[in-house]
């Protein structure tokens, strides 16, 4: 009983100094780096399911621990603003809006039209078949302060597809603009 009891009181004591050996925090070293994402909606049929799934191709490109996407905020009134004043939004505004909101990266899509709608009976073709018409068109920029970086892309993609084949234009923008920050990445291009 006398050997179990010196056992055990050893046991507890190498406990307790491993214990208060461990750090009492663990953290890990990574830089915050903001990254603002700017949906300007002058068509009105951007909703949070759009806006959610075009965010997420952001943070694919630029994610946790080593971005940190901002929702809405400075990056979002500064750009709202700077687009009612009738800015140009080129290299130059970007940077200085990015200085401005303190977002290393700043990410812009800025939506002129978004819509689809099905066309029927068209006179021009002789068969009866249902068609779709979608109409995408799009202002996409993407400025990272880390080497000074831009790009656009000016997306206008109207088509009319028969209704099985057609890709709504929420979709289209979603991989316009997951080209555009995996090619200011380096990375290879999502849905090529």
């Amino acid at each position: 009983m006398k050997k179990l009891m010196h056992f055990l009181g050893c046991l507890l004591m190498m406990l307790a100094v491993t214990i208060t050996a461990l750090p009492s925090e663990a953290r890990a070293e990574f830089p915050e780096r903001p990254v603002g994402f700017v949906v300007i909606d002058q068509d009105g049929d951007v909703n949070g399911q759009v806006y959610k799934t075009w965010r997420q191709v952001v943070k694919w490109a630029y994610h946790f621990p080593y971005y940190q996407i901002i929702d809405g905020g400075t990056p979002q009134e500064l750009v709202s603003e700077a687009v009612r004043s009738g800015a140009k939004l080129d290299k130059a505004s970007l940077q200085a809006l990015a200085e401005k909101s303190k977002v290393d990266v700043l990410v812009v899509a800025r939506i002129y039209e978004l819509d689809e709608y099905i066309v029927t009976s068209m006179i021009f073709r002789e068969d009866n078949d249902t068609y779709v018409r979608t109409s995408a068109c799009a202002d996409l920029f993407v400025y990272k302060k880390d080497g000074d970086k831009f790009l656009k892309k000016k997306l206008r993609e109207r088509e009319l597809k028969e209704i099985g084949n057609v890709e709504h234009p929420e979709e289209t923008i979603k991989w316009e603009l997951s080209k555009l920050v995996n090619t200011m990445e380096g990375r290879p291009i999502i849905g090529a």
